[in-house]
């Protein structure tokens, strides 16, 4: 599981940073970015499930978020061509993505600092996707990249600074673990 996530976190930066550097070219193909973006978040997911040897892992919620996501992003990638529809998908993704990281830090699965900076980001994304839904198009889809940068680098490290930060939360979901 640690090798998973170092490779997350190395894949998942790189993302974010060549997203961030090519985001005219990242905007203007968004369908292809955001259609493979969506099927690699739920081929994770469902990775993840299976390395941490949960059986079975049909009876998840994780693994039917994660199945959706591949039908979703197949879906993005073989049918839908219209930019404004794809810019509401995406949309719609991200409210539901940072739905289920919110429910995370109102479980307290977080470390209070990760919770604070996590919960920001989660309400600014569902902002910023509500209005890319009411108006789809470029100038909305361009600042919505540079928050799935922001995503990106965080959904990588929270999880590993999550196990390294001292403090009463971490040693409670230490005892957890074990």
């Amino acid at each position: 599981m640690k090798t998973f996530r170092i490779s997350k976190l190395i894949g998942f930066l790189i993302g974010a940073v060549l997203v961030f550097l090519y985001r005219v070219f990242f905007v203007e193909n968004l369908r292809w970015f955001i259609g493979g973006l969506v099927v690699l978040y739920g081929v994770l997911g469902i990775l993840a499930l299976a390395l941490e040897k949960k059986k079975p892992i049909y009876e998840e919620h994780e693994f039917l978020f994660a199945a959706v996501e591949i039908l979703i992003g197949l879906t993005l990638l073989a049918f839908i061509k219209e930019y404004a529809t794809v810019c509401v998908v995406w949309a719609v993704w991200s409210i539901l993505r940072e739905s289920i990281e919110l429910k995370e830090i109102v479980s307290g699965e977080l470390h209070p600092v990760l919770a604070v900076i996590s919960g920001l980001e989660s309400i600014a994304v569902i902002v910023l996707s509500i209005t890319l839904m009411m108006e789809p198009g470029e100038h909305h889809a361009m600042i919505h990249t540079y928050f799935l940068c922001l995503e990106l680098t965080l959904s990588a490290i929270v999880p590993i600074l999550n196990e390294k930060l001292p403090g009463k939360h971490h040693e409670e979901h230490k005892g957890e673990a074990a």
